[in-house]
C-alpha cells in the first residue's frame, strides 16, 4: 500500500515523533542522547527547519518543528541517517535504529500548538521519570523557563508570547505543571498503543490541515482559558 504524502509546505508546523525498531531503545545512555542532540542541531538549521520543542525518552522522541522552506522530510532523513551512522560506527553494528519513517501531526492552531508543547514536555512526567517537566535534562522545558541557556537553534518566542508580555515564563511553567488535557491525550493514544507505524491513524485533526503559513490565531486571554479546560 503506498504511503500517504507528508503534509509539508513553507511555514508548516508539525509535531514529529518516532520510535525505535521493535520498540527497542533508541537511546541506551545519555551519550546516545547527546549524539542525537548534536545531529538535531546540525540537520534542522541546514534544511531551514526551526525547532520549537524537543524531548528524548528511551525508545522514542518528540519534536515540535516549523518548516520554513518545506523541507521537513529532508531534514528528518538527514537527522535519522546521521544519528544511525554515528551510533552504528561507534558500537560496531549495522542495521536500522528507527521503526520507519517519522510520524508527523500538523499543528493547526495556537491552542493545538501550546497543547502539543505541553504534551511533549510532560512526556517524562507521564512516564514516571521525573516529577516536573523542567527536571528532565533531555528536553527543552528547562530552556523555556530560563533555567538553562537555550541553544541557538531553539525558538521559544512563538509559544511564550502567547502567555503574555509579562511573566510569560512563570505562566508557561504553571501551564506545564498542569496535567495533559483529555483532548490531547485522546489524540495521541492511538500512537501510544500502536507502536506507531509510518502514518499512524487518528493523530491528525479530523478536519484536515489548512495549507497556510499562519495557524489559527488565539490571543493570550484565549490561551489562558485553555488552561481551565
Amino acid at each position: 500500500m503506498p504511503r500517504s504524502p507528508r503534509e509539508d509546505y513553507e511555514g508548516a508546523w508539525q509535531h514529529v515523533m518516532n520510535r525505535g525498531i521493535d520498540r527497542q531503545a533508541i537511546f541506551r545512555s545519555d551519550a546516545d542522547r547527546q549524539v542525537f542532540y548534536d545531529c538535531l542541531a546540525a540537520a534542522m538549521p541546514h534544511h531551514g527547519v526551526e525547532v520549537h520543542g524537543w524531548c528524548l525518552l528511551g525508545n522514542h522522541y518528540h519534536l515540535l518543528l516549523m518548516s520554513k522552506r518545506g523541507k521537513l522530510s529532508a531534514a528528518m532523513q538527514a537527522l535519522a541517517s546521521r544519528f544511525t551512522q554515528r551510533i552504528n560506527y561507534r558500537d560496531g553494528r549495522d542495521g536500522p535504529i528507527f521503526r520507519g519513517r517519522f510520524a508527523s501531526v500538523p499543528v493547526e492552531s495556537d491552542a493545538h500548538l501550546v497543547r502539543a508543547s505541553r504534551y511533549i514536555h510532560r512526556n517524562p512526567v507521564e512516564a514516571g521519570m521525573v516529577g516536573m517537566p523542567w527536571q528532565w535534562p533531555w528536553s527543552s522545558a528547562a530552556a523555556y523557563l530560563g533555567l538553562v541557556r537555550p541553544p541557538a537553534w531553539l525558538y521559544t518566542e512563538a509559544i511564550l508570547e502567547m502567555f503574555g508580555t509579562q511573566s510569560a515564563r512563570q505562566r508557561y511553567r504553571e501551564f506545564l505543571g498542569e496535567e495533559t488535557d483529555a483532548e490531547t491525550r485522546a489524540r495521541y493514544v492511538v500512537w501510544q498503543r500502536s507502536g506507531m507505524g509510518s502514518d499512524p491513524q487518528g493523530l491528525a485533526p479530523s478536519h484536515g490541515a489548512a495549507h497556510s503559513s499562519q495557524r489559527s490565531q488565539l490571543s493570550p486571554a484565549v490561551v489562558h482559558r485553555e488552561r481551565s479546560k
